[in-house]
């Protein structure tokens, strides 16, 4: 196992601070171009990923988020008419929760898409070679 040295603490912290400053830039962009924060979007995306529905205990799984401070998320994105929140008829557990896209969800997500997509290109993809993207790909599977 290496051993934890001053390159490796500094590797860490600046994949650390490049990520963070990667996604403030996008959620930035979001913000300007839609109003929407890159917490919401990835909340609609993961709910589009599914299908366009899904159980919120899923939605946290998905998000890595924890329950309480989804369901804010959730109040608002449902206030904005983004989502709907449903509970089957059969089910009195909180847990059995279904979140959908509303239409408005679903075009807001598709808009929101197209300057989420040019900001990773360019902030990312662009500068990254086939060679680069293999390294990646080998050291995030590490993780994974």
């Amino acid at each position: 196992m290496p051993r934890l040295d001053a390159e490796r603490i500094s590797l860490w912290r600046q994949y650390c601070m490049w990520s963070e400053s990667l996604q403030r830039r996008v959620d930035q962009q979001l913000m300007e171009d839609h109003d929407l924060p890159l917490a919401w979007y990835d909340c609609l995306t993961a709910i589009r990923d599914a299908g366009g529905e899904l159980r919120v205990h899923e939605l946290c799984d998905s998000l890595g988020e924890v329950p309480s401070s989804l369901s804010r998320r959730l109040d608002r994105l449902e206030g904005e008419g983004l989502v709907r929140r449903s509970q089957p008829p059969r089910h009195g557990d909180r847990r059995a929760v279904t979140v959908s896209l509303t239409a408005a969800g679903r075009s807001m997500w598709r808009d929101a898409n197209i300057t989420y997509r040019r900001m990773v290109q360019q902030l990312f993809a662009q500068r990254l070679t086939d060679t680069d993207i293999a390294a990646l790909m080998r050291v995030f599977t590490k993780f994974g």
